[in-house]
């Protein structure tokens, strides 16, 4: 099994954004739902911070709101991903021709054909991935075409092309605030592609594969297989043409704004992951209210002092 070093890449982002976010939600998420705000002696000396009214709980809403647009968006990619897959169970038997090809290319269970009018060719699945090529594709390229077509696909498959960008998806769902994954994962979408079709010439199929090319062009890109890694996948055509025709090597694009928009997000998930403050609860005038302290056990005795000198002592 040949490992993809980009998979573990992106479990590991999503890993490590995953334990951040968590850990600071974990930390300061009671601020967001307490009215007033103290803070200890060793912080600043009997000083008091009166949040508005309603401003924690518009703070909350805001998360809460974000939280739920994520949620909706994940639930709804997985929605379609699974209508999508039943969408394939509908499947046709091999012709003569193409059982000896899949035989050939040692392919035997790992592609299967569906009845469709739209031509496409395409790696899906997480457990059992496969190669699902449509009836229209295949009535419209010729048997070299088609054994091009398969080993471009198959290197998808080999690699857990499917399952990284899938990985990576839900990460750029997830974590909307770090906009480098999105130019990330566009970068790694058209690197594979080209690279897939440098398997797939491999064995003298430039002119094949540049057919098949314009025999796609003429058909409407589908969409709907955005996360998928496929031959006809709008999004990278052009670097890839590029690529095959101008053997023009490929240059990762990144947007200088997505860089700085990110680096400010870690850099203030960082700050207050690292801020040396611990909260305590207390019950005043029939309100709750939260202390903050530098350090978690005070060094002096009246360390948690209120206006009106009014001490607290832990």
């Amino acid at each position: 099994m040949k490992v993809n070093k980009y998979l573990l890449i992106f479990i590991g982002l999503f890993l490590i954004l995953s334990i951040a976010v968590s850990f600071l939600l974990y930390k300061f998420f009671p601020l967001l739902i307490h009215h007033t705000i103290y803070y200890c002696q060793e912080m600043i000396y009997s000083f008091s911070l009166q949040m508005p009214t309603g401003f924690g709980l518009f703070i909350f809403a805001i998360i809460l709101i974000t939280l739920l647009v994520t949620i909706v968006k994940l639930v709804s990619l997985f929605l379609h991903m699974h209508r999508f897959r039943r969408s394939l169970h509908k499947s046709v038997s091999f012709s003569p021709l193409l059982r000896s090809l899949l035989k050939e290319m040692s392919l035997v269970n790992k592609v299967a054909m569906t009845p469709s009018e739209k031509p496409f060719a395409f790696c899906f699945g997480i457990k059992s991935p496969k190669i699902y090529i449509s009836t229209k594709l295949v009535s419209l390229v010729t048997k070299s075409e088609l054994k091009t077509i398969l080993l471009h696909e198959k290197y998808h498959l080999e690699h857990h092309d499917a399952l990284t960008l899938l990985i990576a998806h839900i990460a750029a769902s997830l974590f909307p605030f770090i906009p480098l994954l999105s130019d990330l994962i566009d970068s790694y979408r058209t690197e594979r592609e080209i690279m897939a079709d440098k398997a797939a010439i491999k064995e003298n199929a430039h002119r094949h594969l540049v057919s098949i090319f314009k025999k796609l062009l003429l058909y409407e890109p589908n969409h709907y297989v955005s996360v998928l890694p496929a031959i006809a996948d709008p999004h990278t055509l052009d670097a890839r043409i590029k690529s095959l025709v101008h053997n023009k090597e490929y240059q990762h694009i990144i947007v200088l704004k997505n860089i700085f928009i990110s680096l400010f997000s870690l850099c203030v998930i960082a700050l207050f992951i690292v801020a040396p403050v611990h909260a305590i609860e207390l019950h005043e005038s029939g309100q709750d209210v939260m202390i903050l302290c530098s350090s978690r056990f005070p060094s002096h005795p009246n360390a948690f002092l209120l206006p009106g000198n009014h001490s607290f002592i832990r």
